[in-house]
Formats: C-alpha cells, structure tokens, sequence
C-alpha cells in the first residue's frame, strides 16, 4: 500500500517522523479521508510530541513571556489523544505495519514507538467509516468487553432496563451512605453537634412528655382519690342514716315504759341461767314467758315499724332485736312471724346464733364469746357506739349490725338493780342495748360502687382496718374482680372514717397510672429527635464536603477575598515548585482507552494528593499527565522550610512510583524537576476561577522537569542551597555531571548548575553519618536503604554490640531523636518478638496486616505520650528496649530459650515504662502536690505506675482490638503479660531504697533453695490494678491458683524480669564512654530544668561525687547480680564496661561537669557538646593504647 502525500507517494514500510511532517499540507489519504498539516503548537514550553523522551527537547525559539503553568506542554487527556492522531499520521500507513518516531536529539530510536494493531486500535478505529473513535465509550462498540464499573452509570443505558438502574440507586446509596459516615469520623464536630442536638431535642421532648405524663398521673391519682372519697362519703351518710332509727327505737324503749320491768323480769346473772351453760362461750337465759309474751312483741313492733319506715331507708334496715339486761329478748321481725324480707326463717337453727331461736335468751354480758365481750365492752365500758360486720347471716349474704346501749337513770334506790354486770364490771345506769341489721349488699347495690370505679377504669379493694374485727367479720368490705392484682405501684391507698370505723380503699389500675401513649411519645420523640439530628449531620456534612471541595480547589484567603468581589493577588518572594510528568505517557495513552486512562491518572494522581497534605505543601493543578505542587504558598513559611516541605514530597512521590503498577501490571515512570524563586498567585477571571501561579520560576521549575531523567529529582542551583539549610531533614544531592558537562542547557536561561536529591534524612542523624560518604554513594544504594523490612531491621539492631549501641556508621541503627525512625525500629522490634509468640502458638501462624497496622499505630500513640523531658523521652524509650531486645539476644545465644511472650512483654514494657513522664522525680511530685501524686497512693510509685496504666489504656481502645488479640488470646496470656509488666516497670523506682532493698532481698531468696517468703512478693499489692489493667476479674484467682502463690520458680522469674528491666534502664552506664557521657549530659539538662523551676536544687553542686557514689553503690552490684543471668564472657563484660567508666568518669568528671554546666548556660548545639564530651574518654583512651 502506498498513501499520497503532496503529490508524492511514500512506501508503507517507511518510517516517518515529526521532522518528515514540519511542512505537509493537508491532502486527501484516499477517497474522502483527508490528512490535515500536523501543527506543532510552541509556547511557553515548544510543546512537542516527544516531550515524553529520555533525551531532554531541542532548544530553539524565545519563551513566550506568559508563565502561567496551565500555559506549558500538557494537554488533557482527550487533546494528548487528539494530538497523536494528527502528529502520528504516520503509522497508518498500514493497519498491519509499525510506524516509529526518533529522537529529534540523539537520532536513535525513542522509547515511545508505537506498534498498530488490526483489531481494537482505536488509531485504526479513527479510518474506519463504519466506526466512530468514541462507540466503545458508551459500551456500544468495541468496548462492549470492558468490565469497568463506569458502565452501571451511563445514562445512555436501554430505557426500562430495570436490572440496571436497581443496581444504579444500590451502589449510589451505598457510596453516599459511606461518604457520609466517613466525612462524620474525619470531622468529629459534625458527629458531636448532631449528638447534641439529638440529644437536647430528646432531652427536652422527653421532659415535656414527662412532665406531661405526671400530669396525667396526678390527674389519675386525684380522679381515683375522688372517687374513692367520694363513695366512703356516701357510705358514711347512709350509715348515719340507717342509724338514725336506731336512736329513735332506743327512745321508744326508754320513755314508752313498756318495757321498764324486763329488766327486772330478768334479773341479775345468774338468775334464770340455763345449768350447764354457766362457764360456756354462750350462757343462756330461761326467759320463756318473758320475751316471747305476745303483748311485749305488739309493744315492740308498735315502735319498731312506725319509726323504720318514716326514716324511708329502702330496706336496707331489715331487723331489729332488743337486749334488756344484755339478754337477747324481743326481735322485729319476729321469727315466727312473715315479714317482708325478713322473717323466721332467715334465722336458721344450728350455729347461726344470731337467729332468734339461737340466740334467744343469750346472755351477752357474761357470756365469754370474743364478739359479745366486745360489743357489751364497747358499749357499756368505753360507752361508744359500735357497728359489727359484715357477716354472713343466711339468708343474707352480708349483715352489718349496729349496737346502742340504753341507759336508765340511776335515781333508784335499789342499787344492786340499778347497777348491771358486765363482765365482772358493774356498770350504773345500764338498761340493756338495741340492735339494728343492715343489708350490707343492697346498701353497696344502692351506692353503685362498682359501677363508680369502672366508669373511671378503676379496680378497688375497700377494707376496713378498725372497728368490731374479732375473726367473725370480714375486713373486706368490696372489691373489684381484678382487686387482687393491684399493686403498690399500680395503686393508692385512700383512708376514710365513719361510724362503722376506719376504712382504706386500695385503689388503681391495672395498667399502672401511667398513660399508655408514654412509650408511644418516647419513641416518636426519640425518632423525631434523631431525623432532626440525621438532617442536621446531613446539612453540615454537605457544608462540610462543600467547604472542603472549595478549599482544595484553592486556598481560604482567596475564596474569602472572590466573596467579596475582590481582586485575588498575591505576591511571593521565596518559593519552590515543584513538576513533574509521566514518562511515554503519550505512547501509553494511544494503547488505552480514554477512561482507563483517566482511571489511571486518578490512581496515582489521588495517593500523590495525600503526599501533599502529609508534607503540607499546595497542589496546584494536573495538566494532562503533569502534576504541579508549590511550597511557602499560598500559606506562607520561610524558604528553606518550604523547599524542604517540596523535596521531601518529591521523594516520596517518586518512591511511591517505584512501586505503582497499572491494571495491565506496567510500571510507569516519571521525571521530577524543582525550581525556587519568586512568584504571582492569584485568580484570573470570573468563570470556572482557578488559583494559579505566574513567573518566571514556574517556567524554570518546568524547564527542570522537562530536562531531568527517568524516575530522578533534578533542582535549581538556588533550591539546592535553600535544602542545605532545610530545618529538619537533611539532604543527600550530588550535582549532575554528564561526562565533562557539569549541570543541563536550559532553555531561555541558558547552561545551569543542577543538582539530584538522592535521599533525605532527620538532621538529627548527622552526628552519627558521615556525609562524605553518603554523598558518594549511588542512588541504588539509598534506594535500597529506603526499602529494609521489619526483620532486617531487627536484624540490624540486634546485631549492634552492647558496648556501642545507636553508634554504628549505618543510619539504619544509628542513633537519633527523629520520632519517626525511632517508631520504626521499635515496630520491628516489637513486630519480631510478636511473631514468636504467634508461632510459639501455632507454627505456621503469620502476622495479619491489621496486626501490623495496629502495632505501628500503637507505638505512634505511645510515642505520642513520651514529652519533651530531655532525658525521660521517646529516644531513651528506644535506647532502654533496644537494650533489652540485645539482652534477650544474648540470653538466647548462651543456650536459654526464652518464652516468647515473656520476651515480648519485656520489650514492650522497656518501650513504655517512661510513658507519660513530666521529666519531674517522683518527690518533685509529691513535694509541688501534682495531680499525679493525688492519683495514686503513698506506696505505689507515681511516674512508674501512671505508665503502666497509660500504656493498658492505648491498648485496651477499641481501635486496637486485633493487636490486643493476636498478644492476649486468653486468661493465662493476660496473667503472663500483665504480671512481667508489672514487675518490670515497677522495679525501675530506684529513687525508693525500701523498693531497691526488697528487689536484692528477693534476688538473694532466688538464689536460695528453700521456700521463698510470701511478703517478698512485688505484686501483693498491685493485685486489683493488675486485673483491672487486662481486663481480669477476681474469679481468675480461683480459676487458676497457682499462678496466684509465691514459689520459687516464680520468683526466680520475677527476679530475672525485674533485672533485665534495670539493666536496660541505666544499660548505658554499662556501656561505652560515649554512650554513658551522652545520657548522663541529657539527665543533667533534665534536672538542670528542674532547678531553673526551683524545684530542686542546682545539680552541678553534687554531680561529680553523686554519679561515683551511684557507680559504686548501684550500678557495679547491679551488674555483678545481673552476671547470674549472662553467659561469664558477657557478664563480665557489663562489670568491666561499669568499671571503666567509673574510672574515667573519676578522671574527667569535674571537667566533663564544666562542659555540660557551659553547654547548658550557652545554650549550645548537643552535638557540639558531646563531641567535647567523647573527646575526654577517647583522648584518654588513644594516649594510653598509645603507650
């Protein structure tokens, strides 16, 4: 096949390139397929198409003199693509064939030659004139294969395909429903501001239902009270009723004299007593003749009736009898007479003695039946009137009777007649008593009790709680059907008098007094209180997302300055920028799909954003496959501050590179370039406004882009002095030097002096490397540095020597004060022991990620805990564990195997044992009454025990659940851990002679093969703190037993614990010269601050003699005990390491004293001391292997 062009015609197999393109014009391909001039657009930048080659672009014409970034070679996505078509014409030449362009420069071939293919190209999807370019974005054409997910949202989808829309909304509201819950976590102001409008709007809606409730409680009481008050009212007027004609009876019988000589007819007892009824319950009188006279039963009726029915009483009066002389006599109506409702026969034989065959003649007041005594009592003794009942009197369901005594005047002189006996008491002016029934149930009939508390829907229980109670009445006057079931809660209890005593009416609801809607209300308020809430979350999460979106678009001050219609215009006089751009990105965007590559840019471009907020620098924009990041603005900092914000994020983003893979598993490459300098930013125009950057060095930080290498961080000369003296890290950069050639030709600047960041480091490392040698090394070397697992970390560490540790030449082991490097060799050292104890359990068990995770995250809040102590902090924390990793090393290498949990909980007890620490001694603490002294008791040490509850409180977080686990499975693990933490921790209190004395005490039992006494145990005191701390109640004690009793092979591990755990806490007076001097400096300044504070004395006084007396009375018999623990050559080395510093610190103490006391009042640079401070030892140390 052969393609026209110009007239000419050119053979299929040829390659073409740019060069062969500069002058064509536009003619037809064949048929109606024209093939328009490539133009090449040259602005800012000479934008060309291989600007994505190794080799840097020709120079040639002038700069444009705009300098906006947006202004230089980057094209979007879809204009790159768009771009190729016209510029790589050349490779259609055959569906089937290659076209390759070459390097413009060098003239070989670039990189980013492009291979055709016949089937979804879509270069050759572009001739075709049955295919559109774009039929497979829509998932209609070629790309109807593609799995992507974007297809569930193309909104050019069948109509009515119900499947995909039903899968829309599910994923749309899955997405929301996290957006929303997540932006609630990241911003705990929003969740804190809904919680508390929930809870005011539930707060103060329950409390109007509440308070509305015991309205309608109290309503409920004081309706039932009412009720209850009102029924006993009414019975209180009807008995006065019905006992109205009794009085008048009682008149009758007094003053009609029909009945004057009863009484005497009768006689005194015991005349006319029945024989045998004298001593019984019921002694009788033969008063036949007298009280059955058919005259006297006409007199009685004569009064009885009359009175009876004037009164109008409805029958609830139905009898009446007379008692003269206390003897049942004369009864209306008569037994053997019919009366309405009451007659003979209500008066059965047998035991219903209140019949009147039965009970006539009974002598009631000698009779000792409890009933009679009591009313014949009443009456005549106490002189009141009394009212019996209710009873059962057949046919009469219930009677209630009422008793009046009848008095006589006394003027008589018969005394003895005058006189009645009552009970062995003679009571003057006695006549006898009348008694009077009443229908107890047709009088509640008549009341409408019932139906008075069911129309409030009330049960009762109406009783009677004083009055004539002798067993043969009832106390239960009425009640309900459902009486038996109230309550105290459900009821109240209403007391009411009357004649017939005093009544309580136990009355409530079943349902209780409070209103069904309660729960009903509760719940809507709670429901409605939470919609209320859920909407206000859901207004400041839009606010929140919506600020946030205009915050990373760009800055405040602008955003705040375009609210107010002005100008957005801002003057930087030191920045650094920093760009960079993808490698064969127009070569890898020909070979993919529009969106794959959008998803692509997202991937990287979206962990490149977190780099920026992690480093606080400002993202300006994405051009394409560009990315531009700026430091020292828009948010102001000093210059070298701001290019070592810029470098850091350039080496982490290019490190992240390194490991990035697409899809299809391709890596891809980029090229970094930073320039510093003055700069403009600001807001030009109104529509779409973009925060940009204008000047010159935005064109020269691209041009170092542009210029730079694959996957290298090439800086302007200036940028490299500003990161010379960057503030915190420290840089590596050799300068660029290719072959004799030093530094890069740039366009429009001409030749420039570059250089390459290699690697960055904390500043704090610099007394420890040495630079001359970092600088020569080449970038594989550090590449590979940056890339050390947890395992060869520990390795390393493990591997220093005891004697010099954190003094090796390697920065992997050096000593350092940078938080982050110390938090990393602790996670390594941590995350080894950890393994082994996962292992010990279960051989083939691996460390899960969340473990990982959740360990490094634990020891960054740890970390966090440790102040700014000069001496107790986190670079002591990880010289103290680092120690006691090196001597659980040296255990294990003389033969004992160590328990792995028992290990790990030694070097995670060295690792927080500080934690918290003020930098203050315990007594400093007591004496200035710190609220840590008020914690915890007089015994219990103060700084050592509000470690360990620090360290238990991170632990036991919800956030470190898997940790927590994967240490602490079960109850024995918890006791383990928790007792050596304990132990070891506690034991550092060395300011406490009580503490040191019984820990050599117990060294000495250890030793001993006789059973260890009980008060020697550390622990008996700490026992409930030691539960609580894991979680443990006090059941464990009985569950596991042993572990709670003091025996020897206990305390042998307690001993050990206890002096590993010293041993690494003063580890480096048992080490060399330079590491005794260094923390010995670091503790004077410690207490030097204290003395500035005034809460100690000037510890510069007693310094020299101080340390020789802690040699000599401490530490030496300290590492003669911990001997026992050590193979001999190691032990011995300890002793003698103690020995030699002792002796040079005799030598050099008062000097080395003034060292530190002028260091501290200059204020010098550490460094500058120490190497002072080590040249004392090793000026010593050299002069005498000298000689």
């Amino acid at each position: 096949m052969k393609i026209k062009l110009g007239g000419g015609s050119v053979d299929d197999s040829r390659r073409f390139t740019l060069s062969d393109w500069e002058g064509a014009v536009e003619e037809p391909l064949s048929g109606d397929v024209s093939v328009p001039r490539p133009v090449v657009r040259r602005g800012t930048d000479d934008f060309t198409d291989n600007h994505n080659e190794e080799s840097p672009p020709p120079q040639s014409a002038d700069d444009s003199s705009s300098t906006r970034a947006t202004t230089r070679r980057r094209s979007s996505v879809g204009s790159a693509m768009k771009g190729s078509i016209f510029r790589r014409i050349s490779f259609i030449g055959s569906l089937d064939g290659t076209a390759e362009t070459a390097d413009p420069q060098s003239g070989s071939e670039s990189g980013t030659d492009f291979t055709s293919s016949t089937g979804s190209n879509i270069w050759s999807k572009l001739m075709s004139h049955n295919e559109s370019l774009w039929d497979g974005v829509d998932g209609k054409g070629a790309f109807d294969d593609d799995d992507d997910d974007e297809s569930v949202f193309n909104d050019d989808g069948k109509n009515g395909d119900c499947r995909k829309s039903m899968k829309r909304c599910g994923l749309t509201w899955w997405w929301e429903t996290q957006h929303f819950f997540s932006t609630m976590m990241r911003y705990p102001h929003i969740l804190v501001i809904s919680l508390v409008t929930f809870g005011v709007l539930c707060g103060v809606g329950i409390a109007a239902i509440i308070a509305e409730k015991e309205n309608y409680i109290a309503k409920q009481k004081s309706t039932a009270q009412f009720v209850a008050r009102e029924t006993a009212n009414w019975f209180s007027d009807e008995f006065r009723r019905a006992m109205l004609p009794l009085y008048s009876v009682q008149q009758g019988v007094l003053h009609s004299g029909y009945f004057d000589s009863l009484p005497e007819k009768i006689g005194r007892f015991p005349n006319l007593v029945i024989p045998g009824t004298e001593e019984t319950d019921f002694t009788v009188r033969n008063v036949t003749g007298i009280c059955d006279d058919r005259d006297m039963i006409n007199k009685f009726r004569s009064i009885v009736r009359p009175i009876n029915q004037d009164n109008d009483l409805d029958g609830i009066v139905v009898g009446y009898r007379l008692f003269p002389n206390n003897v049942a006599c004369l009864t209306e109506p008569h037994a053997q007479e019919s009366s309405d409702g009451f007659n003979a026969d209500d008066f059965p034989q047998g035991e219903a003695l209140l019949s009147s065959d039965n009970a006539f003649g009974l002598d009631t007041g000698s009779s000792a039946f409890p009933l009679w005594k009591m009313i014949t009592t009443d009456l005549f003794i106490n002189r009141q009137f009394n009212i019996f009942g209710p009873f059962n009197m057949p046919p009469m369901s219930e009677l209630i009777c009422g008793h009046l005594a009848i008095w006589k005047d006394v003027d008589s002189t018969d005394v003895v007649q005058d006189t009645l006996n009552v009970h062995g008491t003679e009571v003057a002016g006695a006549w006898g008593f009348i008694v009077n029934f009443l229908d107890w149930t047709k009088m509640k009939d008549k009341s409408d009790i019932y139906k008075r508390f069911a129309d409030c829907h009330l049960e009762f229980d109406l009783t009677r709680v004083s009055g004539s109670t002798v067993g043969l009445d009832s106390a239960t006057l009425a009640k309900s059907e459902n009486a038996d079931m109230l309550t105290d809660e459900n009821s109240i209890v209403v007391t009411t008098t009357s004649l017939h005593g005093e009544w309580q009416n136990k009355v409530g609801s079943l349902n209780g007094w409070e209103p069904a809607w309660f729960p009903g209300a509760v719940a809507g308020i709670v429901l409605a209180s939470f919609v209320l809430a859920f909407l206000t979350a859901s207004t400041l999460v839009e606010r929140q997302l919506h600020r946030n979106l205009l915050y990373k678009v760009m800055p405040r001050r602008a955003i705040m300055k375009l609210q107010r219609g002005q100008t957005v215009l801002e003057k930087f006089n030191l920045v650094t920028i920093f760009f960079s751009d993808i490698v064969g990105f127009t070569n890898m965007a020909g070979n993919m799909r529009p969106i794959q590559v959008m998803k692509m840019l997202n991937e990287l471009y979206t962990e490149l954003d977190k780099l920026v907020e992690k480093h606080n620098v400002y993202k300006v924009e994405t051009i394409g496959d560009a990315y531009m990041v700026v430091g020292g603005a828009p948010s102001r900092v000093p210059a070298p501050l701001a290019a070592e914000r810029v470098a850091l994020f350039a080496l982490e983003a290019v490190n992240f590179v390194r490991k990035f893979r697409t899809k299809d598993g391709n890596q891809i490459f980029i090229r970094a370039g930073l320039a510093s300098g003055p700069t403009v930013g600001g807001v030009v125009g109104c529509s779409m406004p973009r925060y940009c950057f204008f000047g010159d060095t935005v064109n020269f930080a691209s041009r170092m882009e542009s210029t730079s290498k694959k996957m290298k961080i090439q800086v302007a000369d200036i940028t490299y002095r500003l990161l010379q003296d960057a503030p915190t890290a420290s840089f590596v950069m050799t300068k660029r030097v290719e072959g004799d050639i030093v530094g890069v030709q740039v366009k429009g600047k001409g030749h420039q002096v570059t250089h390459w960041i290699e690697r960055a480091g904390p500043r704090a490392w610099d007394s420890f490397v040495n630079d001359e040698e970092d600088v020569k090394r080449d970038a594989d070397s550090a590449a590979e540095e940056r890339n050390y697992t947890s395992e060869e970390i520990y390795d390393a560490m493990t591997s220093q020597d005891w004697e010099s540790l954190g003094h090796a030449s390697s920065s992997l082991v050096a000593a350092t004060d940078d938080g982050y490097s110390l938090g990393f060799r602790a996670c390594a050292l941590l995350e080894h022991h950890l393994l082994r104890v996962l292992q010990e359990r279960d051989p083939s068990a691996e460390m899960s990620l969340s473990v990982k995770i959740q360990l490094n995250q634990f020891v960054q809040e740890v970390s966090e805990t440790y102040g700014t102590a000069k001496f107790h902090n986190w670079s002591h924390a990880n010289h103290v564990t680092t120690s006691m990793n090196k001597l659980l090393a040296i255990i294990q290498e003389g033969g004992e195997e160590p328990i792995p949990l028992n290990s790990f909980s030694l070097v995670f007890a060295a690792l927080v044992h500080d934690a918290g620490h003020t930098g203050m001694s315990n007594k400093i603490l007591k004496d200035i009454d710190h609220p840590l002294s008020k914690k915890f008791d007089d015994s219990i040490p103060i700084a050592e025990k509000n470690s360990i509850d620090i360290a238990l409180d991170i632990l036991f977080r919800d956030n470190f659940s898997s940790l927590r686990n994967a240490i602490l499975p079960g109850e024995m693990d918890k006791i383990e851990f928790a007792r050596t933490l304990f132990q070891s921790i506690l034991i550092t209190d060395i300011a406490t002679p009580d503490r040191v004395k019984l820990g050599i005490e117990r060294f000495k039992a250890s030793q001993d093969s006789q059973d260890p006494d009980v008060g020697l145990c550390p622990l008996a005191s700490h026992i409930s703190d030691l539960f609580d701390g894991v979680g443990l109640d006090e059941s464990v004690k009985d569950e596991h037993p042993d572990e709670f009793v003091v025996t020897s092979s206990g305390l042998k591990r307690c001993v050990r614990n206890e002096h590993l755990m010293l041993l690494s806490d003063v580890g480096h007076l048992c080490q060399s010269w330079e590491n005794f001097i260094k923390w010995n400096f670091r503790l004077f300044k410690e207490l030097m601050d204290c003395h500035r504070k005034k809460l100690c004395d000037n510890p510069r006084e007693t310094w020299v003699q101080g340390q020789i007396a802690f040699f000599d009375k401490y530490i030496i018999p300290l590492a003669e005990r911990c001997h026992t623990f050590f193979p001999d050559e190691f032990g011995d080395a300890i002793i003698t390491n103690a020995m030699n510093n002792l002796k040079l610190w005799t030598m050099f103490g008062i000097q080395a004293t003034n060292i530190m006391a002028l260091g501290v009042r200059n204020d010098e640079r550490e460094d500058a001391v120490l190497m002072e401070l080590y040249g004392l030892g090793s000026d010593y140390l050299a002069r005498k292997g000298g000689k």
